[in-house]
């Protein structure tokens, strides 16, 4: 592959660094990628492809608005928090109605301000095996490690240490996403890990959920409010309150063995379950962020996780640098796709069927166990089809714009955007236009093949850069580049558009292009050894426009008498020793804006009548002391010399040669003028000049 076409391969995809700059923004991001998988987890988690398994042997007791109507009301007048008395009832309740276990999501890390009250709960929690408390990590200000129930301190503990064996209390604490949705679980120490009784070895992960508390009630999971515990339990506080007054653990374990088991249809919901109690009430403020449920109760966390430990495991998350190598590929193989060539139907289906892998996949590796997360992949296969049809698009817009920059370079593009503004205006089979006629050749350029017949790309270079100067130079004044022959160029002005002043505009052109191979010769005079020149021919006249060639090949063109001496007048300058000629209409035409000097009369050959030539010297303006010295002196000598009036002539022409020594027409004349003077033409002489050759 060549350096061009690798450079071109580089800048057709360059659109790939920003499009990987938005992945990776995207993806790291909160709000972006993470945001967008978040989304897909929970409308998964909400409705699964198939649901996780559920134990059979829970229950959940909940503080619902129900229970805080009843415990609110006569003759209880309670208000949240209740006094902890009640909680020791509402624990002795559910023991006494054969609860596997008790999992309590309540925290109580500071004194109730009833040192009995706290001693009773202490009491009823430390004796009954089966509960566990709820404790949370540093939840003091300044305190260290686990903090659990204030009533279990290090005394207490040590005081009792036979309830203690085991660890009674499990951390409350969970992680949450950025937006503040609780979706991730760890095991180690939770309340869920010690409701499973037995060693654990994950850390957790992702939850397996079995939807919102209406959803797993309707699966079959009693849901019950706590108020009927609650009630239960306070004729059962009081009975141990006369059996021990002074709320002794190991009288109190006693005296709650004596007490009668609890009947009734509540607790036949909770017997031989493993019971979690926790708040749903709107004053509880327990109410979480759940992927099943804009809020559920947060004992619901802790119970998902429980159910996840028992049967069915949690889902891992896959990590999320997996999302950044799956864009690559996918990116890659979508690429790899579209740089066939194939069209856009290929791209189109290798990225829909992407998608339907990363989306389905993701959405279906939930259910069994796996999570990966596809927001970013999706992206970057949207950004990539949409870069490849962006890419796809603009190439054949360059494609287009390339066709017609080359059909340009043989048939200027002003003809092609001239027929679709106006398809009307230019008659292709032929029409009569006035025009002025620009030819051109480089001086020089027989001896510039000598010096590089070794070395033809530097003269390919050095005729291009006169050409593509000189080109500039027509283009810029409205020519129309008819074609280059060689180092010779052929251009018009006048057609295809219409130009009102096509004259002066050639010859502002010709001013231009010889000032231009200026800067080609400083550019390369060094390295090639020869200083070039231009020669120039103008005409203006009226000459026929069409479309001229085969079949297979065009040529928008001009032709008749007018062109074909505008090409005589480019070779005249060698005749002249000048560098731009014009004929007589060109200088009649732009007469008083550009300083001409009359030359002579000329028939060139195949023709009988002579015009008028002029050199083209200048815009007024433009001349410098000595060209205007020049041609004060000149312009009355011609006029002398015109006229027949040879000496006076000699001596205008005279002082013009002192003011440009180097004049051959100048010398030429000044010789005829002195000859004539003494020896006077026949009487039908005419300044003319014949030229012989073309």
């Amino acid at each position: 592959m060549s350096l061009s076409l690798r450079i071109s391969n580089v800048f057709r995809w360059r659109w790939l660094l920003p499009a990987a700059g938005l992945v990776a923004a995207f993806h790291f991001l909160p709000y972006g990628g993470p945001a967008l998988d978040h989304a897909l987890f929970d409308a998964a988690s909400r409705h699964p492809l198939r649901a996780p398994p559920l134990p059979d042997n829970s229950a959940l007791v909940l503080v619902n608005d129900g229970t805080m109507a009843l415990l609110g009301g006569p003759p209880y007048s309670q208000r949240w928090p209740y006094p902890r008395a009640y909680f020791a009832g509402l624990l002795a309740a559910l023991d006494r109605a054969g609860a596997e276990r008790i999992v309590v999501d309540f925290t109580f890390l500071e004194n109730s301000g009833s040192e009995e009250e706290d001693a009773l709960l202490a009491a009823v929690a430390a004796v009954l095996p089966k509960v566990v408390l709820a404790s949370r990590t540093g939840a003091r200000p300044g305190g260290p490690g686990e903090q659990g129930p204030v009533f279990w301190n290090a005394e207490f503990r040590r005081a009792h240490t036979s309830y203690f064996q085991a660890s009674r209390s499990g951390l409350t604490d969970f992680p949450i996403d950025e937006d503040n949705v609780a979706r991730t679980y760890v095991v180690p120490g939770s309340l869920a890990a010690r409701a499973y009784g037995r060693a654990v070895t994950t850390r957790g992960g992702l939850l397996r959920w079995h939807g919102g508390l209406a959803a797993i009630e309707a699966r079959g999971v009693p849901v019950v409010p706590a108020g009927h515990f609650f009630v239960a339990g306070i004729p059962l506080v009081l009975q141990l309150s006369e059996r021990v007054p002074d709320f002794s653990p190991e009288a109190i374990d006693r005296a709650l063995q004596a007490l009668p088991p609890l009947t009734g249809a509540a607790a036949d919901l909770v017997r031989g379950r493993v019971v979690f109690v926790g708040a749903n009430a709107s004053g509880t403020f327990d109410l979480k962020q759940l992927p099943v449920g804009k809020l559920e109760p947060g004992v619901l966390l802790h119970w998902t996780a429980w159910t996840n430990l028992v049967a069915g495991g949690f889902v891992t998350a896959l990590p999320r640098w997996t999302a950044l190598l799956a864009s690559a590929l996918a990116a890659g193989l979508l690429l790899q796709t579209a740089s066939r060539r194939t069209g856009l139907l290929v791209p189109v289906a290798v990225a829909l069927g992407l998608a339907l892998l990363l989306l389905p996949g993701a959405y279906a590796g939930i259910s069994f166990g796996w999570y990966f997360p596809p927001a970013t992949p999706l992206l970057a296969v949207g950004l990539v089809l949409l870069g490849v049809v962006t890419e796809r698009f603009w190439s054949e817009q360059a494609r287009k714009r390339e066709i017609q920059a080359m059909f340009g370079a043989y048939v200027d593009p002003g003809v092609v955007a001239e027929l679709v503004r106006n398809p009307e205006f230019i008659n292709l089979r032929g029409e009569h236009r006035e025009a002025t006629v620009f030819f051109s050749d480089l001086v020089g350029f027989t001896d510039l093949s000598e010096k590089l017949r070794d070395r033809p790309e530097l003269m390919v270079e050095v005729v291009n850069a006169y050409l593509e100067e000189t080109s500039e130079c027509l283009l810029n004044q409205g020519a129309y580049v008819d074609k280059y022959i060689g180092d010779a160029v052929m251009a018009v002005f006048g057609v295809p558009q219409l130009l009102p002043d096509h004259a002066l505009a050639a010859c502002r052109a010709a001013l231009a292009a010889r000032r231009a191979l200026a800067g080609v010769n400083q550019r390369y005079a060094a390295a090639v050894g020869v200083m070039l020149a231009v020669r120039i021919g103008l005409n203006t006249g009226d000459m026929i426009v069409a479309n001229v060639g085969s079949s297979r090949k065009k040529s928008y063109t001009v032709m008749g008498d007018a062109v074909n001496l505008a090409s005589r007048l480019e070779g005249a300058n060698k005749e002249f020793g000048t560098e731009i000629l014009l004929g007589e209409a060109t200088a009649r035409l732009v007469a008083g804006r550009m300083a001409l000097r009359p030359l002579t009369r000329l028939r060139v050959k195949g023709k009988q009548e002579a015009v008028e030539v002029y050199e083209l010297v200048g815009t007024p303006e433009s001349l410098d002391s000595a060209q205007q010295d020049f041609l004060a002196a000149y312009l009355p000598a011609y006029a002398h010399y015109s006229a027949r009036r040879f000496a006076e002539a000699a001596g205008d022409f005279g002082r013009a040669l002192a003011a440009r020594p180097d004049d051959a027409v100048t010398r030429e004349l000044l010789q005829q003028c002195t000859t004539y003077a003494h020896t006077p033409p026949p009487g039908d002489w005419e300044p003319i000049l014949i030229l012989k050759s073309k």
